[in-house]
């Protein structure tokens, strides 16, 4: 992914800065995934066909995740990044071209920062923005708390939440074990939008949303046979 994130960042940069290089570096890795062989199906795409701002969330599991979301990226989509990736060599090219977003989780003065300028930037580039509501990547069976910026952001905005559950990644790939096994399938799907006007607090549409991602994660694996086990940080 390194890699490719350092190919993309070079191959992007006589484009400058615009969200449309994210396909060239998702294009990148998809073609990549020829070696990976892993089998990616996105079910209910057509709800990300929007002309509308959105905020899309979804959980996060490991650097794998990069390849699952190329095959569901919207158009005029951003991403929020934790702080620490800015120092990424090839990485911080490619995600600055990209109009990505860094977001200082252990700073709340910078997160508040980042979340106001990210506010504008939906109001006035109708931008999409994709957040890890975890905060860190979870292989375990159940999602992690949410961290609040995505519902703060989505509340702030008034725009509608939409949610993509990717299947566990367990039956090819542990980082523990060391093992990573080619031919496996990830599967997704995509929820249909969340009102967050709906809710009268920032805290009940995280919750909703937390529970209806659970629900869908622990559906999908079953349905794939996939037998998740808990993670430490849970």
């Amino acid at each position: 992914m390194i890699i490719g994130g350092i190919l993309g960042g070079l191959i992007s940069i006589p484009f400058g800065r615009t969200t449309n290089n994210h396909f060239r570096m998702f294009n990148l890795f998809q073609k990549m995934n020829w070696f990976l062989r892993l089998d990616v199906e996105i079910r209910h795409k057509e709800r990300l066909q929007s002309n509308e701002p959105y905020i899309l969330i979804a959980n996060h599991q490991s650097c794998i995740d990069v390849l699952a979301m190329s095959y569901a990226w919207p158009e005029n989509c951003v991403v929020i990044l934790k702080s620490s990736l800015k120092w990424l060599p090839g990485f911080n090219l490619c995600a600055w071209l990209c109009h990505s977003i860094y977001i200082n989780r252990f700073n709340k003065e910078k997160s508040k920062n980042t979340v106001d300028a990210t506010s504008v930037a939906i109001k006035e580039h109708k931008r999409k923005v994709w957040v890890f509501p975890e905060g860190t990547r979870n292989p375990g069976s159940k999602l992690l708390s949410f961290k609040k910026g995505a519902f703060i952001l989505a509340h702030q905005s008034k725009i509608p939440v939409v949610c993509c559950v990717f299947s566990s990644h367990k039956q090819f790939y542990d980082w523990e074990e060391k093992r990573f096994d080619d031919s496996g399938r990830i599967l997704a799907e995509i929820l249909p939008a969340i009102d967050s006007t709906k809710f009268e607090s920032i805290d009940a549409l995280s919750d909703h949303c937390h529970e209806i991602m659970q629900k869908k994660f622990d559906e999908i694996n079953q349905n794939l046979g996939i037998t998740v086990e808990s993670s430490k940080r849970e």
